[in-house]
């Protein structure tokens, strides 16, 4: 977690005492291992143990968590029933519904830069309709959640602003485990939807063409990187480990 301090300009963005998660991914892996259990305990956060995948939702009810490490299809099962649940409404209901996510994406595009404020009659609109609608999916999570994490495949745009509509931020990362796991992230106040964020802190990325250079501008290659996340290698398995790592460009660092 140190290399993402050089990322946000108070490094308990992140993390902070006040914090607790509701840890469900599997601590035997390195997203949950490394980004869940050793970042909280270095920064002294709490974390409620789920029961199980079964009982993610009522769980949340549960332990109230203010961040959440999950990939894309936790997001997605609320998304999708948010969705089923306005398709079944009667009118009045799927208007409102509607009309307050709305509402909620103007708001975050405004925050985000992307779009102009609300106006005064939006924004009467949006208190009432935060209250009455989004308060209500937000109670999904827990109602405590200032922003989650999401990693171990592509999340869907269409999400991701679904969850910023409900004043969620989504921090959307990618790694792999042989790279401890983390190589990119977005922050807390540098967020691109679509978009796995900046390097973390000693970390150089490069993408690198079939002879093994860094291709040139909207050339498509392979992600690698180099720094000190980089794997010794696989137990006893050269020969596995020589196909994965590599000289970077340099002539010296691995990658």
């Amino acid at each position: 977690m140190g290399a993402t301090r050089e990322m946000v300009y108070n490094p308990h963005d992140f993390f902070n005492v006040n914090d607790r998660s509701l840890a469900f991914l599997p601590w035997a892996h390195s997203y949950g291992q490394t980004c869940e259990l050793w970042s909280g305990i270095a920064h002294g956060c709490s974390s409620g143990i789920c029961r199980g995948v079964p009982f993610i939702l009522e769980d949340l009810q549960k332990v109230k968590p203010t961040i959440l490490f999950a990939v894309p299809t936790l997001y997605k099962k609320v998304y999708d029933g948010v969705n089923n649940v306005m398709e079944t409404a009667n009118p009045r209901r799927k208007y409102l519904m509607q009309r307050a996510l709305e509402l909620g994406r103007m708001k975050a595009a405004h925050e985000q830069g992307l779009g102009p404020p609300m106006g005064f009659m939006d924004k009467l609109a949006f208190k009432a309709l935060d209250a009455i609608v989004l308060s209500k999916i937000r109670d999904r999570f827990g109602g405590n959640l200032k922003y989650a994490f999401v990693a171990g495949a592509a999340c869907p745009a269409e999400v991701i602003k679904f969850m910023d509509a409900l004043s969620i931020p989504v921090l959307e990362g990618y790694g792999l485990t042989e790279t401890s796991p983390i190589i990119a992230i977005n922050s807390p106040e540098q967020r691109s939807v679509g978009s796995v964020g900046r390097a973390i802190g000693g970390i150089e990325v490069h993408i690198i063409n079939e002879n093994g250079k860094d291709c040139g501008p909207n050339q498509d290659g392979e992600i690698c990187c180099t720094g000190p996340n980089i794997m010794k290698g696989y137990y006893n398995n050269p020969d596995a480990t020589n196909e994965v790592i590599s000289v970077a460009p340099d002539g010296v660092s691995r990658m």
